[in-house]
């Protein structure tokens, strides 16, 4: 049913002549008088009596007015929420992967704050392939996870930042002679075992050691719990990691870590997914996402992240 037929019901209810109603929704009197008879055939009503001089609502129409206003109160309503995310206030769930909350997400906080004080956001950490689950299910309004490879149907993906691995490890644990070998020797040490960046560590440290003349079942490698864990475990020296460099920047700039001189695993990219069909609100908010990005990769150095939104 078209609400615009429903507006001019009641005005032409609440008048009483069709010129002027035409004159207030922009139309000609024919036009007025076709959304009439369309919405009548919609109805199966009769709504007004017609004579050259005068107009008269039937009492079907005097009985559906009432409904007709009700309808197209709601409709506008409606339509004010979805307007005002702004204005009102709205809570937003958003969820991200643990790398974001060690890197970016302190700084996207608080610019929402400032951007968006509106905006209430309830955050959720977990793995990219839950987060794209409880999206799926409506129970997520907005996701930042790695890059899938997969164009999903039900969302909108935006690339953020693209975050090259490293090879990590406290400074003298590892020779700089020999040093491929020696770090195969070592425990190795990547994220939780399940994840995208374990099974691309496990897959490279395999293959390196194939190439080196040694046995793959011979590797150690242990999946953290935890990002922080992770971090922990190679400042204590108890390991070899391959990780993302930019989590551990400020231990880099200090000295206190080094990057091991090894072949480069392959990058991971960070993306935001959303509905295809967003509310203001995850707009905005998704904006304000790729501005702090941005401002991230600028204070980190290329070689731990780039932006590419």
């Amino acid at each position: 049913m078209n609400i615009r037929f429903l507006e001019t019901f009641v005005l032409l209810a609440r008048i009483g002549s069709v010129r002027r109603v035409a004159e207030l929704v922009h139309a000609s009197p024919g036009a007025v008088s076709m959304r009439i008879r369309g919405l009548e055939s919609d109805l199966g009503v009769t709504l007004f009596h017609w004579d050259r001089k005068t107009l008269q609502i039937t009492d079907a129409g005097a009985r559906l007015l009432r409904h007709a206003e009700a309808v197209i109160e709601a409709t506008r309503t409606l339509e004010r929420a979805a307007r005002s995310d702004d204005a009102i206030g709205c809570r937003l769930r958003v969820g991200v992967l643990e790398t974001a909350v060690h890197t970016f997400l302190p700084e996207f906080v608080k610019a929402m704050g400032a951007s968006l004080p509106h905006i209430e956001l309830d955050l959720t950490v977990d793995l990219s392939t839950h987060l794209s689950e409880q999206m799926m299910r409506r129970d997520l309004d907005l996701i930042v996870r790695t890059g899938s490879g997969v164009d999903p149907q039900f969302a909108v993906v935006e690339n953020l930042l693209e975050v090259p691995v490293h090879w990590i490890a406290r400074r003298g644990l590892v020779p700089r002679k020999d040093g491929l070998h020696k770090a195969l020797g070592k425990q190795l040490l990547t994220q939780m075992r399940g994840t995208g960046p374990y099974e691309q560590a496990v897959a490279m440290a395999q293959q390196l050691a194939v190439q080196n003349g040694m046995v793959s079942s011979d590797l150690r490698i242990s999946g953290s719990p935890s990002l922080a864990a992770l971090v922990s475990l190679v400042r204590e020296g108890l390991g070899v990691a391959i990780m993302h460099g930019m989590l551990v920047a400020p231990q880099l700039e200090s000295g206190e870590l080094v990057e091991l001189e090894l072949p480069t695993p392959p990058s991971f990219r960070i993306t935001t997914w959303y509905p295809k069909s967003p509310s203001p609100g995850v707009t905005d908010t998704a904006q304000v996402l790729r501005r702090v990005c941005k401002s991230y990769c600028k204070r980190v150095s290329p070689h731990l992240a780039r932006y590419i939104g």
